[in-house]
C-alpha cells in the first residue's frame, strides 16, 4: 500500500466509523470508542491488504472493537435518541419529521444488534451483501437471509408503533 498520511484516512473513514458507533454505543462512550477505533485502524493499516476497500476494511475493525466492548455483556442496548432531540418534538415547524425519527429510533432499539448492523451496512451506508458479510464475518446469505428478518421484523414494529398513536 502506497504511503498514506493520518488526515487522509481520518478525514475519509471518521464519519462511516462514528455513525457505526453511535448506532451501537452508548452516548457516554461514543466519542472515546471512536477515537479508539480510529486509532486502532491506524495502527493497523499497514495490514490493509486492499482486498476490500478500505472503509469495509475500517468497518470490520470497528465492528470487532464493538463486539469486543460488549462482550461478557448480557444484552446490548441499542441507542435511543437523546432527551434534547425529543424536547424539541413539539418546537417548529419539523414536529412531524421529528416524531418520524423518534419512532424510528424506538423501533430500531428493539431489533437486535446484529439487525441494526444489517440495516445500517446495507440500506444506510449502501454497501453490497458481500462487503456487508466481510464486516461482519458471516456469508453473504445470512446476510440476505438477516436483512429480510431485520426489515419484517422493523415493519412489524414500526406499523405497531404507529398503530399504537406514539408518534
Amino acid at each position: 500500500m502506497t504511503q498514506i498520511s493520518f488526515d487522509d484516512v481520518y478525514e475519509e473513514l471518521f464519519p462511516s466509523v462514528y455513525r457505526f458507533v453511535c448506532m451501537r454505543i452508548p452516548s457516554t462512550d461514543i466519542e472515546d470508542v471512536t477515537a479508539e477505533i480510529m486509532a486502532k485502524i491506524w495502527r493497523s493499516i499497514d495490514r490493509f491488504e486492499g482486498r476490500s476497500s478500505l472503509k469495509c476494511w475500517a468497518l470490520k475493525v470497528a465492528a470487532n472493537y464493538v463486539a469486543d466492548f460488549y462482550r461478557g455483556r448480557k444484552s446490548v442496548d441499542i441507542i435511543p435518541i437523546t432527551e434534547e432531540l425529543q424536547d424539541t418534538r413539539n418546537n417548529g415547524d419539523y414536529a412531524e419529521e421529528l416524531g418520524t425519527v423518534v419512532s424510528v429510533s424506538k423501533t430500531l432499539a428493539q431489533l437486535t444488534e446484529p439487525q441494526v448492523a444489517v440495516i445500517q451496512l446495507r440500506l444506510i451506508e449502501g454497501f453490497s451483501a458481500a462487503e456487508t458479510a466481510t464486516i461482519l464475518g458471516i456469508t453473504h446469505q445470512a446476510v440476505d437471509s438477516l436483512l429480510y428478518r431485520a426489515k419484517k421484523s422493523f415493519r412489524t414494529i414500526y406499523t405497531a408503533e404507529v398503530a399504537g398513536g406514539e408518534c
